[in-house]
């Protein structure tokens, strides 16, 4: 009785921790959006890398009312309304900051049809708006805890239009072995912390690809590299069944 006492014990106290680093998380980017600078670009194109330019050039060409889930200061969803295809688009993140930056650089370099709100998925509770053809995901399920990874995932699923498209990019896939020189703590099975930081939830791209083909046809899948980050990059664009 009191080992399975301790047991319980024992993982609520890995949830209580998992949550908040994960809070914490947004905390960080808080910070680091805090630092970023407003500019006109006047006229100069928004790229990130030539592969993952590529990719979301096709995405864009076939998508009319995007949803950026996750997207910080809106740099992938202004890239999109660039590309000239699309009528309307909605970015959505926890960050304050991140949001406050995307209204003002849309208002100073001219996006119109652009909002950004902030907020999670619950967002979505009362939504009756039209589905998105088209709903960005960078960098957003691979650093979230699993259960809430599900939630977010299960509810775009739903927000997106029959045969629409999911534009995904994943970080690298590292080996427990790797996370643990480069300083990171492993707080549960692929959970990983910097810092007090939730900052990973590792899966090998097998395991991702047998997630998304329950729900999806996966029409692309590339990696690349960036130059500020070891291992390749792994990008999706998925299409609803």
């Amino acid at each position: 009785m009191n080992n399975e006492y301790e047991q319980a014990e024992s993982k609520k106290n890995i949830d209580e921790k998992i949550e908040r680093d994960y809070d914490r998380s947004i905390n960080m980017w808080n910070d680091v959006y805090s630092k970023c600078q407003i500019i006109d670009l006047k006229g100069k194109s928004l790229s990130v890398e030539p592969m993952f330019d590529i990719c979301l050039d096709i995405f864009a060409s076939k998508c009319k009312n995007i949803l950026d889930f996750g997207c910080g200061t809106g740099d992938v969803l202004f890239q999109c309304y660039e590309f000239g295809n699309m009528d309307s688009g909605l970015g959505i993140d926890l960050s304050e900051t991140g949001i406050n930056f995307a209204k003002e650089f849309a208002t100073v370099n001219k996006y119109t049809n652009l909002n950004f709100e902030m907020g999670d998925i619950s967002y979505f509770d009362n939504y009756n708006g039209k589905p998105f053809d088209g709903i960005i995901l960078s960098n957003v399920l691979d650093v979230m805890p699993k259960d809430i990874a599900l939630k977010t995932f299960k509810g775009l699923t739903k927000l997106l239009a029959p045969k629409g498209l999911m534009f995904v990019k994943l970080n690298p896939f590292y080996e427990k072995t790797d996370m643990k020189q480069w300083g990171f703590t492993q707080i549960k099975d692929n959970l990983f912390e910097e810092n007090g930081i939730l900052r990973y939830r590792e899966l090998d791209t097998a395991s991702w690809k047998q997630s998304f083909e329950k729900h999806y046809e996966i029409i692309r899948y590339l990696e690349f590299p960036y130059p500020w980050q070891e291992g390749m990059n792994r990008l999706f664009l998925l299409q609803k069944k």
